[in-house]
């Protein structure tokens, strides 16, 4: 072996592929100098290819952000009244975005066809942006920009779809250029292998080392390549022995490392989103609830009903302790139940006879956790839109049980129940993935919405209703485990 690695010095086996095929050149008399010049320059075609392929992923890449960051944003200033559509924004990032993709068009790249099909769409978010100009021109109303806005968001989304399917065509297009390296080399080398038939013996180890080499990193770089294609961003390519193949797996990992970091900034911008607006929701408090309690206190200390204050206060101060909850997004089921316990004495004190409750939880629940306010929009609404639409008032109970590690929630009312119109909006309104606003499901969204961004399921919601007897609102969750102790609050108030 001493000997076999002194020889593998000798030819240059162990230097790069230049050098070896330099060794080569002087060993074998110039007789692979046609071989060797193929080769390389099959390699640095091909490394070219795989650079242009980058660079037109790079570019399809960046319409993204600007689609999202320049257009959508203009457009959302437009709608809400921070910007006059008159000064251009929307246009010019339009224009911006348009030459950017005429472009990229015209690099004739394997996505042709699917950049064409972005552009058709793109043309149709610019006819709905101009449409969005008239309609502000003609005074439409705030709902009208709104809905025209989502048209263009849901435009924008197919346009990024479009993108998405560029870069997979690119990325296959990339696949099929390794597997071609793979052939031409190995054709390059049969040559070279025909050539030096008749040569010494020392070439033919030369060769051998040079094939091993070689054949091994591209095998390499192809099953990289193929994980990339397959969607395994993760994975890295390792530093090539052969340094004419460096490029060729930098570029390789630097489009897998790019496409991982735009696929998490979009997925992270996403979940912001979402987060952002959820908390908007949880944290509105109707100032009417707020006015009323304020109301009834007066009205109550007027009428020298002192304990009746004392426990509108208290449920009060419970209520807007919970609602703050020191900025935390969870907080124990206790907690949650004390916050209910609250809000429906501060309601029952208002609505004196017409309205009854009852909490009802299994033992053991009061330390898990479980996001803060999830329950109370439930109990809201069907106080709200159940028992004040129904002669004579009702009851609302609210049930948490647990049935091995999930936790069952159900809010029930007696109240007016739902027709079957208003039943089939409402659940369309919570399958929807745009918040229509303020009314019956405003509640409901909120809850549907953070049950499914917090526990990462696509159940939310399970609702049923019967008009002139009621209406169930359940949902099920796994149950997570308690960081802090807590006694549980468990109580049956009819109202007395």
């Amino acid at each position: 072996m001493q000997h076999l690695d002194r020889l593998l010095d000798l030819v240059g086996a162990k230097g790069s592929l230049r050098e070896r095929i330099r060794t080569l050149f002087i060993a074998m008399a110039g007789i692979m100098l046609i071989p060797a010049i193929l080769s390389l320059s099959l390699l640095l075609v091909f490394s070219n290819r795989y650079h242009g392929i980058v660079v037109h992923i790079e570019g399809v890449s960046s319409l993204r952000p600007m689609v999202q960051d320049e257009l959508l944003t203009s457009v959302l200033d437009v709608v809400v009244g921070r910007a006059r559509f008159e000064d251009g924004a929307p246009a010019t990032a339009l224009n911006r975005i348009e030459a950017r993709l005429d472009q990229l068009i015209r690099n004739d790249a394997a996505s042709r066809g699917d950049l064409e099909v972005a552009r058709r769409v793109l043309d149709t978010l610019s006819r709905y942006v101009d449409q969005l100009g008239e309609q502000i021109a003609s005074h439409s109303t705030v709902d009208e920009n709104f809905a025209l806005n989502g048209e263009i968001k849901n435009l924008a989304t197919l346009f990024f779809d479009m993108l998405q399917a560029a870069i997979d065509t690119e990325i296959q297009s990339a696949a099929s250029i390794s597997r071609h390296i793979q052939t031409v080399l190995l054709w390059a080398l049969g040559i070279a292998v025909g050539i030096l038939a008749f040569a010494l013996v020392f070439a033919g180890i030369a060769q051998a080392a040079l094939l091993r080499s070689v054949r091994t990193q591209l095998e390499r770089l192809e099953r990289f390549a193929k994980q990339i294609a397959d969607g395994g961003l993760e994975d890295r390519a390792p530093p090539p022995d052969v340094d004419e193949l460096r490029l060729l797996t930098d570029s390789l990992n630097t489009m897998a490392f790019r496409l991982k970091r735009l696929i998490d900034e979009n997925r992270r911008e996403q979940e912001n989103l979402m987060i952002a607006e959820l908390r908007t929701l949880q944290a509105q408090i109707t100032p009417h609830f707020l006015y009323n309690t304020l109301d009834a206190i007066v009205w109550l200390a007027e009428s020298n009903e002192t304990a009746e204050v004392i426990n509108i206060t208290r449920a009060l101060s419970s209520f807007f302790r919970t609602s703050l909850a020191g900025g935390r997004e969870w907080i124990t089921i206790g907690e949650e139940l004390e916050h209910l316990y609250g809000y429906m004495t501060i309601q029952r004190i208002r609505y004196r006879d017409i309205l009854r409750f009852q909490l009802i939880a299994d033992e053991g629940l009061e330390s898990c956790q479980i996001p803060k306010l999830l329950i109370q929009p439930l109990v809201e609404n069907a106080i709200y839109h159940g028992i004040k639409n129904r002669r004579g008032g009702g009851l609302v109970t609210v049930e948490l049980r647990k049935r091995g590690e999930r936790l069952h929630v159900a809010v029930s009312d007696t109240g007016a129940g739902m027709s079957e119109e208003t039943f089939r909006r409402l659940k369309d309104m919570l399958h929807s993935n745009v918040n229509q606003g303020s009314g019956r499901g405003f509640g409901l969204y909120s809850v549907e919405k953070r049950i499914k961004l917090y526990y990462t399921q696509p159940e939310g919601l399970t609702i049923t209703s019967d008009v002139g007897v009621g209406t169930i609102v359940r949902f099920d969750v796994p149950v997570t485990r308690p960081t802090t102790k807590r006694s549980v609050l468990e109580g049956i108030d009819d109202g007395q």
